[in-house]
């Protein structure tokens, strides 16, 4: 306690009786504490480790390392990285508190985190924000919450809107690369001579158009996430873009409900005089309960998206025929796509079928007008991907056969194809060239979707200054992001890594990747729940806002912004999944 301010000192001290071991690893500017209460407090036993985000000095993480060993604890990962060692903890009853050590807004936060941690996991899964069990095969009933912020992240409501005016751009010029297949297939050559994933889904495509394209309307649910780029204390806060994705565009269900959770904990925790509602509102910079709700935008996702597979399926226009969710097996983000399935039939009364790319290939058959149909003959209308957009959903030729059927069928398809490769990493890299947008989408139009683009530079055979930016990157890889044609989080690579990686690469290899500017967002205290257990400290956000599009290349029938995501991670963790565990799921609270 003695590296500790005495905020941090009372937390270890407030609870003696119910706390037996503690452990503090002080490093730069945080510290990590860490409650176990005995086993008697529930009949659950749990492990839970807390990584320190900061990277801590030697001597100190020496003796928290011994500290570690004589308490019989893991201590560092399988890279010999320092982590804070894992304690068993008894599910609900657990406290995990890491916080910075200074300031009134942390200790604020960590009170009403200790006073509201029930009330907001119970709200959070009796509202359907759940993961099904790692191990549910002896019952299929089994889930846990999903990891969410318990209060919304602070974000400038100017940048929000400007961001929200831009979904009906990033529609049209979706649909329109997808529809320039020169194009688009000459942009992928080097990536695809590099990655074989790539190559395959432009071999599906090849294939698809060489026979004819059967079904010209095209569905895409898009998410282009960002991440609010504030590098000084000077500088005005704007969004860049990270990524635009193109198929499984997923959490959307889970960012409504979640918003669900923060208008309860603002409106009800919020109001009153009591030490608790009057830190919230200290929190948020607000006088009254009421304004804490008018901050809070709507999110309409769970909404316009089944609406938009509804508009399709409508389209489609063959009664009798239902929707079909493609997903992966053993799925544990099933809540997430329960919820759109539910709406679906709920509001629109449309029927959803739910199957694997293993299973189709088994079951699924097209008849001799191209129609898609399941065992028993059942039509399909809408092919909806949750599953495709990784080499793991593909171990074997069964399940590239189920997708080329697919594609060559009738059925409309979200996305086709040629949209997925529309969000391939390379693909944005190359529309960041000059006159590359304004191809597509014009002049005007271009010149707003400029305003997001963050500096992108293309690797491998036929790059232009490649040399250059590999040599900037490896003295200051910092600076950088390298990723690669991969989607679902965990693939890309930061810091040190970029150059090692980039040392490691051949001049073909290299193609499969591209080089993005490090976004500088500034942190701030988030409360932070996962497993029935807390965290409070320093975070950063990445947002999400998704668009629905209906077209056939001639003609628009839909094109509207559909909602937004906030996923919240620790400060000095790089990726940002919620699904992969990296993150927590939250809303925006629209400041000036």
């Amino acid at each position: 306690s003695r590296f500790c301010s005495p905020t941090v000192q009372d937390c270890c001290s407030s609870n003696p009786g119910r706390a037996s071991q503690v452990l503090l690893h002080y490093s730069t500017a945080t510290c990590v504490v860490l409650t176990y209460r005995p086993p008697a407090f529930s009949a659950t036993s749990k492990m839970w480790g807390v990584r320190s985000l900061r990277s801590a000095h030697a001597a100190v993480g020496a003796t928290a390392a011994a500290t570690a060993t004589a308490a019989n604890l893991p201590w560092g990962d399988s890279h010999g990285r320092g982590r804070a060692p894992q304690l068993p903890c008894c599910g609900r009853n657990a406290v995990v508190m890491p916080a910075r050590c200074e300031g009134s807004a942390g200790t604020q936060l960590k009170d009403i985190a200790k006073e509201l941690l029930i009330p907001a996991i119970q709200y959070t899964e009796l509202h359907g924000l759940l993961y099904a069990a790692k191990d549910s095969a002896g019952d299929a009933s089994l889930a846990s919450q999903c990891p969410v912020a318990m209060l919304p992240f602070q974000i400038p409501a100017r940048a929000f809107h400007e961001v929200v005016a831009l979904s009906p751009h990033w529609n049209q010029l979706v649909d329109a690369v997808a529809r320039d297949l020169p194009w688009l297939y000459a942009t992928l050559e080097t990536a695809a001579t590099a990655d074989p994933f790539t190559a395959r889904l432009i071999e599906v495509s090849k294939q698809v158009h060489a026979e004819g394209l059967r079904q010209p309307l095209m569905l895409g649910i898009h998410r282009s996430d960002y991440m609010l780029h504030e590098p000084s204390s000077e500088a005005v806060p704007r969004f860049l873009q990270v990524e635009l994705n193109t198929i499984a565009s997923s959490m959307a269900s889970h960012s409504v409900n979640t918003r669900s959770v923060h208008h309860y904990m603002l409106g009800r925790y919020g109001s009153g005089e009591d030490s608790i509602a009057v830190g919230i509102r200290e929190n948020f910079g607000v006088k009254s309960g009421k304004e804490l709700l008018e901050r809070l935008p709507e999110n309409r996702a769970l909404q316009q998206i089944p609406a938009a597979i509804a508009r399709a399926h409508r389209a489609y226009s063959a009664p009798g025929s239902a929707v079909l969710f493609v997903v992966q097996e053993d799925e544990r983000n099933f809540a997430d796509q329960r919820w759109i399935e539910y709406a679906l039939w709920e509001g629109h009364e449309v029927p959803v079928i739910r199957k694997s790319l293993s299973q189709l290939r088994r079951e699924a058959s097209m008849d001799a007008s191209g129609r898609l149909r399941l065992a028993g003959g059942q039509e399909v209308s809408v092919v909806y991907f949750r599953a495709g957009y990784s080499p793991d959903d593909y171990p074997g030729e069964a399940e590239w056969e189920a997708r080329l059927l697919l594609e060559r069928s009738l059925a409309i398809k979200c996305p086709s194809v040629d949209y997925q490769l529309v969000g391939a990493k390379k693909v944005q890299q190359a529309l960041a060239h000059p006159g590359a947008v304004e191809r597509f989408v014009g002049s005007g139009t271009a010149a707003k979707l400029r305003t997001c683009f963050a500096g992108l530079w293309g690797l491998g055979p036929g790059e232009e200054d490649e040399a250059k930016i590999i040599e900037m990157a490896c003295k200051d890889p910092e600076a950088y992001v390298l990723k690669p044609q991969r989607e679902g989080g965990g693939n890309n690579f930061y810091g040190k890594d970029v150059a090692t990686k980039l040392k490691e690469l051949s001049a073909k290899e290299r193609g499969a990747y591209i080089l993005m500017q490090r976004i500088l967002p500034k942190p701030q205290t988030s409360i932070m729940t996962r497993a029935g257990t807390v965290q409070v400290m320093p975070s950063l956000s990445e947002f999400g806002f998704y668009s629905v599009y209906l077209g056939d290349g001639r003609r628009s029938y839909l094109s509207e912004h559909a909602g937004h995501l906030v996923r919240t991670k620790a400060e000095g963790v790089d990726e940002g999944g919620v699904a992969a565990g990296y993150a927590v799921i939250s809303s925006p609270f629209l400041v000036k």
